[in-house]
């Protein structure tokens, strides 16, 4: 049986007591110039020494090593009175499918993602979405208050630590699975189906987006239950009611994990 951090969830998932490692990437060798240069442009190379009759281009920078995409995580972030639905159904179900008891999209976003088109033909609304990262773009904007015409005026009633997080290795998604490098519905997205080209999605945004902030990712049209391995929970108050509501339904249950960080918006450092 896989271990228990401190933290309530598997040690290998858990961001924390097991955190994703990459590799820094090389720096680029270049010439080093005969005298002191000052530029204002710090990604500028340094020019040929005089009388150099190299015609060699300086060295491209290196790529970082592709993560495994099997084996990342995948977030889907609900309200708390929605996950009786799910745990009844014994299924997340896609927008399009499911009535939840708190909606936090706005009409206008349901039915941008209604009639825009994923990969497999489907609208985007007919797959269950979910993000890379705990700390998402549009998560962010939820547990910030939910401002912007994305959200219903129902979500900003809200507060974070309402929601629960609901958390499926990508691997249980399968060769269906489709990641967006931004939102699903924006009309210049580009999507990859499967696990090798979601690899290969994740390294050409790499530099853009390294923490997978604004990755957006499809699968259903229902996710089991059964494929959840970790629900992250705000705090024991919670966590006791989702323990509860499991136990009432019977069957295999995720484990439910207290995990703050979660719910907290990060820390931005002022300029």
């Amino acid at each position: 049986m896989t271990d228990e951090c401190i933290h309530g969830f598997p040690t290998e998932l858990c961001d924390i007591c097991s955190p994703r490692q990459r590799e820094t990437p090389m720096a680029p060798t270049t010439p080093a110039p005969r005298r002191t240069r000052i530029t204002t442009d710090l990604r500028s190379t340094p020019a040929p020494a005089r009388g150099s009759s190299s015609l060699r281009s300086p060295a491209a920078p290196e790529l970082p090593e592709p993560r495994d995409f099997a084996s990342l995580r995948a977030h889907h972030a609900t309200h708390i009175d929605n996950l009786a639905s799910i745990v009844a159904e014994g299924a997340i179900l896609a927008a399009d499918a499911a009535t939840p008891a708190v909606d936090v999209s706005s009409p206008a976003t349901r039915a941008a993602r209604a009639h825009a088109s994923a990969p497999d033909g489907g609208p985007v609304s007919g797959h269950v979405t979910f993000s890379l990262s705990p700390d998402a773009t549009r998560w962010d904007e939820l547990r910030r208050g939910a401002a912007g015409e994305r959200w219903s005026d129902a979500a900003r009633r809200t507060r974070a630590v309402e929601y629960v997080v609901l958390v499926v290795p990508v691997s249980a998604f399968g060769a269906s699975v489709i990641v967006a490098d931004q939102d699903a519905d924006a009309e210049d997205v580009r999507f990859a189906v499967g696990p090798a080209a979601a690899t290969n999605l994740i390294r050409r945004t790499d530099f853009t987006d390294p923490e997978m902030h604004g990755l957006e990712l499809l699968a259903g049209p229902r996710v089991p239950l059964s494929s959840v391995a970790v629900i992250g929970v705000p705090n024991d108050r919670v966590r006791q009611q989702v323990k509860t509501l499991l136990a009432e339904q019977g069957g295999r249950a995720p484990r439910v994990a207290v995990f703050p960080p979660w719910f907290v918006p990060p820390v931005v450092a002022a300029e």
